[in-house]
């Protein structure tokens, strides 16, 4: 069967596909990300999730907020707090309980939880009054279950005891805290291509050809993304295995997948039954050049849902450019509009994340739109539009309950994701508590976001991925089944941060050292890899032999004639054979490069083990370098200051004003197992000169 797709929006973004039964259900939902990958050699990579195969399929199947995606905690404000989820229901199955605890603020004396669908009451929980925490067990069985989901409304009431205020946001929360759904049934087996993935994935398995070629690279490190891509925040784990090792890898489980890149002239997508019959079956993709890409460029598309049989084949694909734009609504975005809820004091936050624009700025505009309930008579009121501690706008509350106001944000304040808050704040009608009475605050979906001044030298890691968009180039010092895996680790938790798919392309290094295009770099031995193409680079933190680290930009503490701090860079000789690796972010011919380096190999994989092993170690990195060595925490570094903004230099700390600081780590003794480290400040109001470049970076 023969079936020509036409797309929904028009000859400008035509989608030309023709199938013959068509593709795989990985569909793009911009999200921000939050996956752990493990891309290291085979003996780490054969070892699987706990969970994942020890899951009892014919009892009920708990599954935690968390590992679908909807957070560790659902928190519902106000007097009358509201908050809907969206919970994914697996093939097979049905939920039939809420489980959670509740914590209660204080000076509550009465309340409780109400939890419907579609207005159809599922069930109440008295909060009690005085009791901090409060067990929640919702019955849930006969809830409709629609697409492979069940929506949930939440609300609280609360009402306090006589003389207590619920007027700010701290007061009036009640959260569920570690919520679990408990589903009847078995996690059935997917039996068509459409089918394939579940709502809920706990490991994603690639298996690459022992020495892939660059578009089966290419192939994997889509897939990969798009995978990372589809589960958004749900703590994905990525397991890449050679061919070679698939014979006798342990089975999947009934939230596992496994998805083979293939050889073969006939390009195709099938399904592979696995030798465990309780197991789901792999997912082959195979073909050789532009056809296996055809294979994976279906991935996303409208047809997906037609690949209802368990072999499908994609003819070629046209896909759309990826458009950036210097501004944005709300709504372009999938923001829509944000209503909250209380009393006294009402805020809604804004995410502008830059990787729902597609483009990296340093300035950014918001013209703010929206519509807050008019103070009555008697009442005072204020709009204040903060990011951070910083006032953007302040303004009264008046009888009109319109928002619409311009903010420029400065550029310290610009983030990868940056919070933007508006707040109405009232101080009452002369009540004890003055609240105001009930308010709503909306800020619409026409609210524009607008960035200008591209990505700043000095953002680091802060500046990825959207500097990586719309597509990304990857180039391996060797072209290793090895390197291809890095990759993977290196591109899926970069995908985790981003709203938007990334779209990676393996090219050789040559192609990349002259381009103008943003790039990821994966060379475990060191840049000196790629030959003399690789002095075109040069790492904020290089090497000189095994020995010797040179951090950019360092201040050495002298002046000139004038008084102003010389700027030189910073050399640490380290007296020991410690191998040492890194992770680095750097500017060259106005593009973004992200390099993954070292003296060793194994030192390279433990590091990148290191970030994936906690989801939250890509988000917190900042400076614009990565540093490990054995048998220590990685830490960040920055190679440079920016004048406005000091760097952080560790996870989790922040320079002080005015102050630059380096902290190098070396000095690794590995006879004895004494590690030794040596922390160095420099101070320097300047930026890194343009000094000669090192060969390759650890």
């Amino acid at each position: 069967m023969r079936v020509s797709v036409r797309p929904r929006r028009g000859p400008a973004a035509a989608l030309a596909v023709t199938v013959v039964a068509l593709a795989t259900t990985i569909l793009f939902t911009p999200t921000s990300a939050a996956q752990d990958t493990t891309a290291q050699d085979t003996a780490a990579q054969d070892t699987p999730a706990q969970d994942s195969t020890t899951q009892d399929s014919t009892a009920n199947v708990p599954l935690s907020f968390a590992e679908m995606g909807l957070g560790g905690s659902v928190a519902l404000t106000g007097q009358r707090g509201r908050a809907s989820v969206t919970l994914p229901v697996p093939d097979g199955t049905s939920p039939v309980a809420l489980r959670s605890t509740l914590e209660v603020p204080a000076g509550i004396e009465r309340g409780w939880l109400d939890v419907t669908h579609d207005d159809r009451f599922v069930g109440r929980v008295d909060l009690g009054g005085g009791v901090p925490t409060v067990p929640v067990v919702v019955p849930l069985t006969g809830v409709p279950v629609i697409g492979r989901s069940v929506s949930l409304d939440l609300s609280t009431t609360i009402v306090p005891t006589m003389g207590s205020c619920l007027n700010s946001r701290d007061s009036s929360t009640v959260r569920l805290q570690d919520p679990v759904v408990d589903y009847a049934g078995a996690p059935t087996s997917p039996t068509t291509v459409a089918d394939f993935l579940p709502p809920v994935l706990r490991t994603v398995t690639l298996v690459l050809p022992d020495e892939p070629t660059a578009d089966q690279a290419t192939a994997a490190l889509t897939l990969a993304a798009a995978v990372v891509d589809r589960y958004g925040s749900q703590p994905v784990r990525t397991v890449v295995r050679r061919t070679s090792d698939r014979i006798g890898a342990p089975a999947d489980g009934p939230f596992d997948r496994t998805v083979v890149v293939a050889p073969g002239a006939d390009a195709e997508i099938s399904l592979e039954a696995s030798s465990d019959p309780a197991a789901p079956p792999a997912l082959i993709v195979s073909g050789d050049g532009p056809a296996l890409l055809d294979q994976v460029a279906l991935v996303g598309g409208e047809a997906a849902e037609l690949a209802v049989a368990d072999r499908v084949v994609a003819g070629p694909l046209t896909v759309p450019p990826v458009l950036t734009a210097d501004s944005m609504t709300l709504g372009d975005m999938g923001l829509g509009p944000q209503t909250q809820r209380g009393s006294g004091e009402v805020t809604v936050t804004i995410p502008v994340d830059q990787t729902r624009l597609g483009r990296a700025g340093s300035t950014m505009r918001v013209h703010v739109l929206g519509t807050y309930t008019p103070l009555s008579t008697g009442v005072a009121g204020n709009i204040h539009v903060t990011v951070g501690d910083r006032d953007l706008d302040v303004r009264a509350a008046d009888g009109s309950g319109v928002v619409d106001t311009w903010v420029d944000v400065p550029a310290e304040s610009v983030e990868r994701v940056t919070p933007v808050d508006v707040t109405l704040r009232t101080t009452g009608n002369g009540d004890a508590c003055s609240t105001g009475g009930a308010l709503t605050l909306t800020i619409d979906s026409g609210t524009t976001v607008t960035t200008s001044g591209g990505t700043p030298d000095t953002q680091g890691f802060a500046s990825v991925p959207q500097s990586l968009m719309p597509t990304v180039d990857v180039a391996l010092a060797q072209q290793t089944f090895a390197n291809t895996a890095r990759a993977i680790t290196v591109l899926t938790g970069l995908q985790r941060l981003s709203a938007r798919p990334l779209i990676p392309t393996v090219v050789p290094f040559d192609d990349v050292a002259l381009s103008a295009e943003p790039a990821v770099v994966v060379a475990p031995d060191g840049l000196s890899a790629f030959g003399p193409a690789a002095e075109e680079v040069r790492l904020p933190l290089g090497t000189t032999g095994t020995t010797v680290l040179t951090l950019q930009g360092g201040a050495d503490g002298a002046r000139d004639t004038e008084g102003v701090q010389a700027v030189s860079d910073t050399r640490v000789t380290v007296d020991s054979t410690a191998p040492f690796a890194s992770l680095q972010v750097l500017r060259q011919n106005d593009r973004t490069l992200v390099v993954a380096t070292s003296t060793a190999a194994a030192q390279l994989d433990e590091m990148l083990a290191w970030l994936t092993d906690d989801a939250r170690r890509w988000d917190g990195l900042r400076g614009d370098v990565l540093f490990g060595t054995a048998s220590r925490e990685p830490v960040s570094l920055s190679s440079v200051r920016d004048a406005v903004a000091p760097s952080a230099v560790a996870s989790g700390s922040t320079a002080p004003a005015a102050v630059w600081s380096i902290l190098v780590i070396g000095a690794v003794a590995l006879v004895v197992g004494l590690v030794a480290a040596a922390l160095v400040y420099v101070r320097s109001h300047g930026r890194p000169d343009d000094g000669p470049s090192s060969t390759d970076g650890p």
